[in-house]
């Protein structure tokens, strides 16, 4: 049988006094997150979870979320983090999809998951902190203790020596569905093993590094955490993000590494007062998740002073293209900015048309991506399975091309794109050039209905503050940029974007905006 390690084995007897995990006051070493993890695999065989069997945590960025992934695989049991934004009924959905044999929240989440696992019948709750329903988390991992070895079942668990079973399953991600309904993407041991490993590598993470992780860890950003876990670097999770308190973990923490999404580069570019801060110890910026505009890159490359790593995939494949820092040159190759890169160790990219033929260089298609990091399955939807993964290619639904030089360019989700008059429109090409408008703080670009083309471009800005731009103005600059089919023939200015938890802007909303501002 395959095997892979797990996360924190290793590390844990290279540097077993190391502080593993930081989340504010508490914080654990490599040999504490070892042994609570051990404590806690046990404990689940202990109240009869067997391996293959879902476990659900609901929580924001807490101390417990590593032992609880790392005790969950060696358990054998499948973790399924989930979004602590959804409303009971979303959470009650993805329990219901998944079977869920055990539910764990965190504080401030009672009422939800008291709600969602009532109606999805999981009767089995723990809790984390000091209030909740159900077991309190600490008296699940004491359980775990006083199980002797030689009672646990032989199925149970899997012992303490023991590598992870590579095909067995660890997480079920669940995809945002900014889209559609929510996917469950079922990731290997062995791809959270390549997904840690292979990172680790390419940002070359040294031990002892600080990685600080300012996104949601039931997003693929934990692996991004994970690899830092993987490699001997502590972690600091912030429960929750702003400015001032990233900035603030920046200089407690000497941090070295960073994850952020574009709308959190942008929002600390334009912070007050961020231009009086220094970053000396920060080593490297990783970003990824939805497109960043060039001008918001640039900006963000002066203000940090420190290397960029871009991150392109999506949940079922991670980052399967990536820009590194060499990459980010605005002088030398200021188009370079745009780009995703080039492919990600252990990953293969391509380009094809709808008959999945490779694309010339410079031609969009669709961009696919193959490796051991990709997701294994559709939790119980064998013909979404069937319809993304074909012939070991993951379909990823963006659109892109890549140029002569091997680096791949994102235009735009596939459903995004705007079609005009029987042309085509990509919505983040428009996006980057309203950004560059000076009083643009933000913009999303979506195709509305139209009697006579068909679709027409319609922006949705929201302006710097104190800035004033009408829409006659914004439709004459991007003119002088685009050709006039690519132009917005409407402008809306709102106070804000609507945003998932990972700060991706959702355009299914802004369209049913729209629509209802038009019918209504």
């Amino acid at each position: 049988m395959a095997t892979v390690p797990d996360l924190v084995r290793n590390p844990a007897h290279r540097f077993p006094d190391r502080t593993c995990i930081i989340e504010g006051a508490r914080s654990l070493t490599f040999a504490e997150v070892d042994r609570r993890a051990d404590r806690l695999a046990a404990a689940l065989a202990a109240r009869g979870l067997r391996p293959g069997d879902r476990i659900a945590l609901l929580a924001l960025n807490e101390l417990e979320y590593l032992e609880i992934q790392v005790g969950s695989q060696r358990a054998g049991t499948v973790l399924v983090p989930l979004n602590f934004r959804l409303t009971a009924s979303e959470v009650a959905g993805i329990l219901a999809d998944c079977s869920a044999r055990l539910l764990i929240h965190g504080p401030g989440l009672a009422a939800v998951a008291e709600d969602a696992a009532g109606w999805a019948g999981v009767a089995d709750v723990v809790h984390l902190g000091p209030d909740g329903i159900g077991q309190p988390y600490d008296e699940l991992l004491a359980d775990g203790g006083q199980v002797p070895s030689e009672q646990m079942p032989s199925e149970g668990m899997q012992a303490a020596s023991a590598a992870l079973a590579a095909d067995a399953a660890a997480n079920i991600l669940y995809t945002s569905g900014t889209t559609g309904r929510p996917k469950g993407a079922v990731l290997t041991n062995l791809g959270f093993y390549a997904r840690s490993a292979a990172l680790c590598l390419d940002v070359r993470a040294a031990p002892g590094s600080v990685f600080l992780q300012a996104l949601p860890m039931f997003h693929i950003a934990a692996n991004t955490a994970y690899s830092f876990t993987f490699c001997g670097s502590t972690i600091v999770l912030m429960r929750e993000f702003s400015v001032d308190g990233l900035v603030d973990a920046l200089h407690r923490y000497r941090a070295t590494h960073l994850l952020l999404v574009p709308t959190m580069i942008n929002a600390v570019n334009h912070h007050p007062g961020i231009d009086d801060h220094r970053f000396d110890h920060l080593q490297l910026v990783i970003y990824g998740a939805s497109p960043i505009a060039p001008e918001v890159l640039k900006r963000a490359i002066d203000l940090f002073g420190c290397g960029f790593f871009q991150l392109y995939g999506m949940t079922e494949t991670f980052a399967c293209s990536v820009l590194r820092p060499e990459d980010h040159d605005p002088d030398g190759r200021p188009d370079l900015l745009a780009s995703a890169g080039t492919d990600a160790l252990t990953f293969e990219t391509a380009v094809v048309d709808p008959d999945g033929r490779p694309c010339p260089a410079g031609v969009v298609g669709e961009i696919v991506a193959r490796g051991p990091a990709l997701m294994a399955e559709y939790f119980g939807a064998p013909d979404a399975t069937a319809a993304s993964l074909r012939d070991g290619w993951m379909h990823t639904g963006d659109l892109g091309y890549r140029d002569r030089s091997g680096y791949l360019f994102v235009t735009d989700r596939l459903k995004d794109m705007v079609i005009t008059g029987g042309e085509n429109v990509y919505p983040r090409e428009v996006e980057d050039v309203l950004y560059a408008h000076p009083a643009v703080l933000e913009a999303a670009v979506i195709g509305l209905p139209d009697p006579r083309w068909g679709e027409r471009v319609h922006a949705v800005v929201v302006l710097r503050p104190g800035a004033a731009v009408d829409e006659a103005a914004l439709i004459a600059h991007c003119r002088a940029s685009l050709t006039g089919y690519k132009c917005p023939r409407s402008v809306a200015f709102v106070d804000d974007l609507p945003k998932n938890a990972t700060g991706k802007v959702l355009k299914k909303e802004l369209r049913q905006a729209a629509a209802g501002s038009v019918t209504g």
